[in-house]
């Protein structure tokens, strides 16, 4: 009789070990809908979207930029190219391209803190929140009393945004190219793991606002918005982790625990049937 209750009280335990288990198992999982960009999106083999209006980039302070200014006398244009003595682009360094050296913290021109940039013989101008092609027209007609027929080049030498958060290799990039995608910048960082929230925030300071942008990767909303789909110099990506995913932590100890629970309980009762 003491050995039939010891069954019952056995199998009974194991139950409710069992429900346990399935009930931190349920929770712990996440639906693969919540991990999904873009859901609402048709059911269709081909989506046409709108065309993505292309912004120009604005001037900051901060800023590294490559320009380069040449004319028919190239030892006149040489003296523009020239930042302190040393060369700032491709036009007077020998043949070397700017390309080679756009990582460089000493290259090229640098946006001062009043938003200027300093020039040998014209002095001064004002960059700050014009776009390269209104730097390039200003410079251009600044130069033209000293050069005949200047060809003027302006460029920025780098993009730079960071991603924060919950993301597999987060970090501050620095790319050579001038127009990067929301999906570029979370590539670039490794994309997000399924701990990883699909609701994300951008801060952003550019041309003068500083602002943050509440976005829902689960919608297809911000493949239509050029402010959001858009990274801007300077972003910052912060991804937040799920709220599950502590609790799946948590599971995980919890079912290390019931599991040696189960061993003691097994082995205690072996021994009890045996004597």
């Amino acid at each position: 009789m003491e050995n039939a209750n010891k069954k019952i009280s056995f199998k009974i335990g194991l139950g409710v070990i069992f429900l346990l288990l399935s009930a931190i198992g349920i929770s712990s999982c996440t639906s693969t809908k919540e991990l999904r960009y873009f859901n609402d999106l048709p059911d269709s083999a081909t989506i046409h979207l709108p065309a993505m209006p292309q912004e120009e980039r604005i001037v900051q302070i901060g800023d590294r930029l490559d320009i380069s200014i040449g004319a028919r006398d190239e030892a006149a244009a040489e003296v523009f190219n020239r930042y302190g003595g040393v060369p700032t682009s491709g036009a007077a360094s020998g043949g070397t391209s700017s390309g080679s050296r756009g990582n460089s913290e000493t290259a090229g021109y640098l946006i001062d803190y009043d938003g200027d940039v300093e020039f040998p013989i014209i002095g001064r101008v004002k960059a700050q929140g014009l776009t390269s092609r209104e730097l390039k027209d200003t410079l251009t007609k600044l130069v033209t009393p000293y050069l005949k027929e200047p060809l003027v080049s302006v460029k920025f030498m780098t993009f730079k945004f960071t991603v924060l958060g919950e993301v597999k290799a987060p970090g501050v990039f620095n790319l050579p190219m001038q127009r990067t995608t929301l999906l570029d910048a979370l590539g670039q960082a490794g994309d997000l793991p399924h701990s990883a929230k699909r609701s994300i925030e951008i801060y952003r300071d550019y041309n003068g606002q500083r602002i943050i942008t509440r976005i829902d990767l689960r919608k297809k909303d911000i493949l239509y918005d050029p402010n959001t789909f858009i990274i801007r110099h300077n972003d910052v990506i912060y991804v937040q982790p799920r709220g599950s995913r502590l609790f799946s932590e948590e599971a995980r100890v919890y079912m290390g625990l019931i599991t040696l629970f189960i061993s003691t309980l097994t082995l205690i009762i072996t021994f009890s049937n045996r004597y």
